[in-house]
């Protein structure tokens, strides 16, 4: 097990979900102290905390009176927990709070953590108003129980917790004739409106000047009660005490300031018009209003009181923070949409997409950009690299989150800045592999290409008709520096870790468009690539259900794009089932599995044909026959072969039976329809089939199984490949498990498998043998993949040529679906591609072209070899 996948307590007893996340990006840190703006890890060394416990640090970490004031209990004995009684400490802060409140205040009730704070609210407006409804604004957030998630403007928290719960609605924040509109619309029914005076959550959302006000008095035209929370941003976080100075509350939420960093407490304000003698009979807390807690918040507030100059710092500062920010911003003004904020809480909101970047430099800091996962990884850097500490907003993954402790001075505040400034500097060159090498023991990346055109296409219109789409996975780790050139250094140990680490984390994205014209009806299509970022290897591991949902996920994100009809390339054909888990995504799907084995046929035995050597005299292995496409290339290759050997998957030996039985049955039947050369197996099959039923003699096959059979099945596959002279592989392995041990003297193998199933190293080692790359083809016209997928971009797999000729055909049906593929759809196939235009590329090897002097070396091993071109 690798370092970085070494699970802590966190992750393995408290939250595997949250854990594994912030393991993947790097931020899993083991923080051993703390003191005032800085944290230190076992090592020693010390990180800048700018994200301050979201705003429940006013004094750093561990500050010394508070640590005082709770070591204090040691020796005063102060007992801590003694409800039902006269809380002597809870008094004391409760009227603390209310002398300092900006507005008139009746009482005070104690709670344990901001989300309490605000459920206290609720309850209070509800049981004093008697109406039934909550007013709330989107993108806001007052916690995660069910009623302050009910007034959480974000599905994504809400999402299968049923809620919010009846009677919540929501209006923008910052609209405030959407807000009068929404009290009108239901006169009498709403109890409270609730509102942050900033949005910390949602993006660090400022509103306009006199909104509260214009709030308030919305609220006292309708005899609606007012919330404020000011959970996050009382008691200095913007540089005034209270951010919403100068407006009556009914209720006045804080809570994290409060705690002084070092306990939870939280305490809503009710004014004279919430307050009722209801509540406070029906409303406790065990451990709310608590001595320890309590004490804590009055040394806070006798702290705040004595600083005089916090507060002036905080507002000096923050101005000092806005300013250079901005700066940076409009540096960087093509991907930093805006900076905002108040004193020291403060985001920087990221729009970052690939178009700011040459094609093939950048590309996955754009996609990263994209799907709003840009600011996690940066976070990962900075504070990896640089020793800073910040963070996404929750409910706005793009905004960075600015929010250092009350006390952080400017050389603080400087450092900040001049980390920031190189972190984005890397972002503007779409430095991925700069950004990423600390969490993938690489170097740095050098500049990118300078001038180079730009990406262009934009996926986000629909396309009116004619369209299509083809989903993919990479295959090869080369394909992600292919994809994004500023991982070109990167060793394949750290590409294996980028893949391993971070495709997890990506959702499915649009690659590339090509354009097609058929030469026979002019009929001209589109068609969009469509990467699954997972591997074959991780396709493969995950539950089938997961797999399903994200290739699921990539087929919908074609369907809205307006296509009609989809192709699923390499795992993602496989781990469906063969398309046959993803029929109710509403659109006709292809796995192209029927083009794939008819390419591969086609280049077998022309690469048979062309050293002198008749199929029927050639020793036939067909790896993975027991697979769709396999057992597809077994009823093909035994027309032609003189002995076919059906090889099933060694790991499955013990249930492969039943299936060969399948496949022999299969062949048997199609010995009865197909011609077939002399000599060949499915001659001899016909021949035996003439006088007794198909059943008998596909058990008799199936039985009579030898070594010198013309027809043979086998689980072994070392033994199979050393007995055959042509090798036809077609796996769902994600391993290059054929070695060049493992093979006979001057025979071929033509792999069809992707990934790849052929070990590279019998180029070097076994110049004797010929490795084919099955299914490339050529495509009609000039079309262009316009990308990179490990071939030329004016070549195609064959399986996303089934996909184009189908469209270009006009069919919207599924095709080469399931584990047989039909007859039918053989023939359909095989006609659409020569009346399109689509047709077998020259030989390739190991995604290449096969070199002129290697075929020539193996091609004079016969002494009956043409001069072909290859």
């Amino acid at each position: 097990m690798s370092r970085w996948q070494q699970m802590s307590p966190f992750e393995q007893y408290v939250n595997p979900e949250i854990g594994e996340l912030i393991r993947r990006v790097g931020l899993d840190k083991t923080f051993v102290r703390g003191e005032g703006c800085y944290l230190y890890d076992e090592e020693g060394r010390d990180y800048l905390d700018f994200l301050g416990a979201y705003g429940a640090l006013p004094f750093g970490h561990s500050p010394d009176e508070l640590l005082a004031e709770l070591a204090s209990f040691q020796h005063t004995r102060e007992p801590i927990f003694v409800q039902p009684s006269s809380l002597a400490a809870s008094g004391l802060l409760a009227q603390r709070l209310l002398a300092i409140a900006p507005g008139q205040y009746r009482s005070v009730t104690f709670q344990n953590s901001g989300a309490e704070t605000v459920e206290a609210a609720l309850k209070a407006c509800l049981i004093k108003t008697g109406r039934k409804r909550i007013l709330s604004t989107y993108h806001s957030f007052h916690g995660k129980t069910l009623g302050a998630l009910s007034v959480t403007g974000s599905d994504k928290y809400q999402a299968g917790f049923q809620a919010p719960l009846p009677g919540f609605d929501f209006v923008d924040y910052g609209d405030i004739q959407a807000l009068e509109a929404q009290l009108q619309q239901y006169p009498g029914a709403y109890a409270a409106v609730i509102v942050e005076p900033v949005q910390g959550e949602g993006g660090i959302n400022l509103p306009p000047a006199d909104y509260l006000r214009q709030v308030r008095a919305a609220c006292d035209r309708s005899g609606t009660l007012l919330i404020i929370d000011e959970v996050q941003t009382g008691l200095g976080r913007t540089g005034t005490l209270f951010a919403s100075a100068g407006v009556q509350a009914d209720c006045l939420l804080l809570a994290k300031a409060l705690g002084g960093g070092v306990m939870p407490i939280g305490a809503c304000l009710l004014s004279e018009n919430a307050y009722s003698a209801d509540f406070q009979n029906k409303h406790s807390s065990t451990f709310g209003g608590n001595t320890l807690a309590c004490r804590i918040g009055l040394k806070v507030l006798d702290l705040l009181h004595e600083r005089q100059g916090l507060l002036d710092n905080v507002r000096e500062n923050g101005r000092y923070l806005l300013e250079q920010l901005k700066a940076l911003a409009a540096r960087h003004a093509s991907f930093i949409k805006e900076v905002r904020g108040a004193g020291y809480l403060i985001g920087i909101e990221f729009q970052l997409d690939r178009s700011h970047y040459p094609q093939f430099h950048g590309g996955f800091t754009g996609i990263m950009g994209e799907q709003e996962s840009l600011v996690p990884v940066l976070a990962s850097y900075l504070l990896n690299v640089e020793g800073i500490r910040v963070a996404p907003t929750l409910n706005g993954a793009n905004v960075m989150r600015v929010e250092p402790p009350l006390i952080a001075g400017r050389a603080e505040c400087e450092r900040f800045i001049q980390a920031l400034a190189r972190t984005l500097q890397w972002v503007e060159d779409g430095r991925t592999g700069t950004l990423l090498a600390h969490l993938l023991d690489a170097e740095p990346s050098p500049a990118g290409p300078a001038g180079q055109a730009r990406h262009t296409v934009n996926f986000s219109e629909p396309v009116a008709e004619n369209h299509f789409a083809f989903v993919l996975h990479p295959l090869e780790l080369s394909n992600y520096a292919e994809f994004d050139e500023s991982l070109s250094h990167y060793s394949q140990s750290s590409l294996h870790l980028l893949e391993q680490r971070l495709n997890p984390l990506l959702d499915p994205f649009f690659v590339s468009t090509v354009t097609l014209t058929s030469p026979a009806t002019g009929r001209k299509v589109t068609g969009d690539f469509i990467m699954v970022p997972r591997s074959a290897a991780q396709l493969a591991a995950m539950p089938v259900e997961e797999s399903c949902a994200v290739i699921g996920q990539a087929i919908d994100m074609a369907r809205q794009r307006g296509a009609t009809l989809v192709g699923l390339g390499g795992h993602t054909s496989i781990v469906t089932g063969g398309g046959m888990r993803l029929l109710d995504k509403g659109v006709a799907l292809t796995t192209g599995n029927s083009y794939t084995l008819l390419t591969a046929v086609e280049a077998a035995c022309r690469a048979v044909r062309m050293t002198g050597r008749r199929m029927q005299d050639m020793r036939v292995a067909v790896v993975g026959a027991t697979g769709s496409i396999g057992s597809a290339i077994a009823r093909l290759i035994v027309a032609q072969a003189g002995q076919v050997t059906l090889v099933g998957n060694p790991k499955s030996a013990r249930f492969n039976t039943p299936r060969f039985a399948s496949v022999i049955n299969q062949l048997v039947a199609y010995s009865a329809q197909a011609t077939a050369a002399p000599g060949s197996v499915l001659a001899h099959i016909a021949q035996r089939l003439d006088g007794q039923d198909s059943a008998s003699l596909g058990s008799l096959l199936l039985t009579e199984n030898g070594r010198h059979t013309a027809l043979r099945w086998s689980n072994d596959v070392q033994q199979s490949l050393v007995d055959a002279d042509l090798v036809l592989i077609a796996t769902n392995s994600a391993e290059r498990f054929i070695s060049a041990d493992d093979i006979a003297a001057d025979a071929i193998l033509c792999d069809i498998s992707r990934p790849a199933n052929v070990s590279q190293d019998i180029a070097i080692r076994r110049p004797d043998v010929l490795v084919l790359d099955g299914g490339i083809v050529e495509m009609p016209g000039d079309a262009r993949l316009g990308s990179r997928y490990g071939i030329p971009d004016d070549l195609a797999y064959a399986c996303m040529a089934e996909t184009m000729m189908l469209a270009l055909e006009g069919l919207s049906r599924h095709t080469s679906l399931g584990l047989d593929l039909s007859n039918d759809d053989l023939e359909l196939v095989q006609a659409l591609s020569s009346r399109h235009g689509f047709k077998l590329a020259g030989f390739r090897s190991f995604d290449k072209a096969l070199d002129p002097v290697a075929w020539q070396r193996y091609a004079e091993r016969f002494n009956l070899a043409t001069a072909e071109p290859i």
